[in-house]
């Protein structure tokens, strides 16, 4: 399970929402002047995103939780982003090379056919994640809150 902490910014009628500090390494490279990653993360900027969860323990607004996802379905997700419209991609093309009826004009076949390709992965991908969207097992769920040191600390104390 991966987990990050957040807080709770808002509660909605299906879960809450978080939002969680964006973590970045790129304050302590060597090459951060030199490297594109820096440049986009600066361009889209540092300024934290709600996005919605699951909420089975009832925390409310201000609270500060740890959000989990499956491992396994961050790498579904993420392997079918990238393969599914790839392959429509490399099949339009292939595809549309076929249909060419004359040589000169495969390469255009093969361009106009990897973009209806592409856009049909795109399309398809989108209907899959809005099919795969309502799963349980694909949404982010609030694990349980965090609470500070000193509050463990002081219940620990008055046991002893």
């Amino acid at each position: 399970m991966l987990e990050t902490e957040g807080v709770v910014v808002q509660l909605g009628a299906d879960g809450a929402f978080v939002e969680t500090a964006r973590a970045s390494s790129c304050g302590t490279c060597s090459s951060q002047k030199n490297c594109g990653t820096s440049s986009l993360s600066q361009l889209l900027g540092s300024s934290p995103k709600p996005f919605r969860v699951l909420n089975p323990i009832g925390a409310g607004v201000g609270e500060r939780v740890v959000v989990g996802l499956e491992e396994s379905a961050l790498l579904k997700s993420s392997l079918l982003s990238y393969a599914l419209p790839l392959t429509l991609l490399m099949a339009g093309a292939s595809l549309g090379s076929l249909l060419a009826s004359a040589d000169a004009a495969k390469d255009l076949y093969s361009v106009i056919g990897a973009g209806v390709g592409l856009v049909l992965g795109f399309v398809a991908l989108k209907w899959l994640s809005a099919r795969a969207g309502g799963q349980r097992q694909f949404q982010p769920v609030i694990l349980r809150r965090v609470f500070p040191y000193k509050i463990i600390k002081l219940a620990e104390d008055r046991e002893l």
